[in-house]
C-alpha cells in the first residue's frame, strides 16, 4: 500500500484524494500490486490520448473506476463513438467533463442519440448538443422530453425549443423554475424571442440583466430586439463606458423589487378574477374579459415570438 500511496502522490494527488480513490468501488476490491500496475498503465495511456495531468486527476477523482478499465475497452469506446458521428478530439473533450462516458455501454449511448432524434432533432444536431453538454447522455429521455414540453408551455413552438437547445444545450440541465424566471423577465421587457435568436444570452443572471435594463431606461435608452446586446456587454467594457461596477448597479437596481411587484400584480389579477367569478350574474362579462386577455396575449406572442444554466446526471452502466 505504501508503494501505491507514493505513486498517487508522485502523480499529483494529495493524501485525501488518494484515500478517497482507493476506497471507491471497484478500486477497493483491486489488489494493491495490481492497482499500481493499472494506475501506471492507464495514466500513461490517458496522457498519450491528449489529456493533461490536471485533467486526468480531475477525471479520476470524478470517476476512480477509470483506473480499473482495460486500455482495450477505452480504445474501443473511442472507436465506437467515432462510428456514431463524433471525432476522436470531440470524444476526448466530452470525457474531460463527463468521464462517465467511458463507463456507459455503446448501446446505451446509441439509443440515447436515437431517442433525441425522435424528439425532432437531426443526428448532427443531437451530436452537437451532446458535445456541448455531455451530461445529456446521462439524462433519461423522459427528463429531456418533459423539459421540452415545459418550454413549449412558456410560449415557444417545438421548432423554437429545438433551436434554442442546440444553441444552449445547458438549458436541458436547468430547472424549469429557473428558465421560467428568466423568460418572464424578458417577456416583461418585450424580448420573448431572445431565447430563440440568441439563447446563449440566457447564461447571464436575471438580476444583472434587470439592473442594466433599468439603468438604460433611466437614461432614456431603448432596449429592444435591435439593441438588446447592450444588456450583455462584458463587465469591463460596461464599467469603462458607464462607470458602474457590477455590485454598484445590482445594489442600485435590485431585481427583488421587480420580482415583488410582478408577484403582487399576479396576486391582484387572481383576486380580481375570483371576485368576478363569484358573481353569477356577471358570467358573460367574465367570459368576454378572459377572451380579451387571451387574444391580447396571443397577439403579443405573435408579434414578439421567436431562453443558467449545470446539473449533471451520473447514471453509469459499466461494461
Amino acid at each position: 500500500m505504501e508503494e501505491l500511496k507514493e505513486l498517487f502522490l508522485k502523480l499529483g494527488y494529495n493524501e485525501n484524494e488518494y484515500v478517497e480513490i482507493v476506497n471507491t468501488y471497484p478500486i477497493i476490491n483491486t489488489r494493491p500490486e495490481t492497482l499500481v500496475r493499472k494506475v501506471k498503465e492507464n495514466y500513461e495511456f490517458l496522457i498519450s490520448l491528449g489529456y493533461s495531468k490536471e485533467e486526468i486527476i480531475k477525471m479520476t477523482k470524478n470517476l476512480p473506476a477509470i483506473y480499473s478499465y482495460s486500455i482495450g475497452n477505452i480504445k474501443q469506446k473511442i472507436e465506437d463513438m467515432k462510428k456514431l458521428g463524433y471525432s476522436r478530439e470531440e470524444v476526448i473533450k466530452m470525457t474531460k467533463s463527463m468521464p462517465q462516458i467511458y463507463g456507459l455501454s455503446i448501446e446505451n449511448i446509441k439509443q440515447k442519440i436515437e431517442d433525441i432524434e425522435e424528439l425532432g432533432y437531426s443526428r448532427e444536431e443531437a451530436i452537437k448538443m451532446t458535445i456541448g453538454l455531455p451530461s445529456i447522455l446521462g439524462l433519461s429521455i423522459e427528463n429531456i422530453k418533459q423539459k421540452i414540453e415545459d418550454m413549449e408551455k412558456l410560449g415557444y413552438s417545438r421548432k423554437e425549443v429545438i433551436k434554442m437547445t442546440i444553441g444552449l444545450p445547458s438549458i436541458l440541465g436547468l430547472s424549469i423554475e429557473n428558465i421560467k424566471q428568466k423568460i418572464e423577465f424578458y417577456d416583461s421587457i418585450g424580448l420573448h424571442s431572445l431565447a430563440v435568436i440568441d439563447s446563449k444570452k440566457l447564461m447571464q443572471s436575471t438580476k444583472l440583466s434587470y439592473a442594466r435594463y433599468m439603468f438604460f431606461k433611466e437614461k432614456g435608452i431603448v432596449i429592444d430586439e435591435t439593441s438588446y446586446r447592450k444588456l450583455f456587454v462584458g463587465q469591463k467594457q460596461f464599467e469603462k463606458q458607464y462607470g458602474l461596477t457590477k455590485n454598484e448597479i445590482l445594489q442600485k437596481y435590485p431585481y427583488e423589487e421587480w420580482q415583488a411587484l410582478a408577484n403582487e400584480d399576479k396576486g391582484e389579477n387572481v383576486k380580481k378574477d375570483s371576485k368576478v367569478k363569484s358573481d353569477g350574474g356577471r358570467k358573460e362579462e367574465v367570459i368576454q374579459r378572459i377572451k380579451g386577455k387571451q387574444e391580447r396575449i396571443s397577439e403579443q406572442e405573435e408579434e414578439i415570438s421567436k431562453l443558467e444554466i449545470e446539473l449533471q446526471s451520473k447514471k453509469n452502466a459499466h461494461e
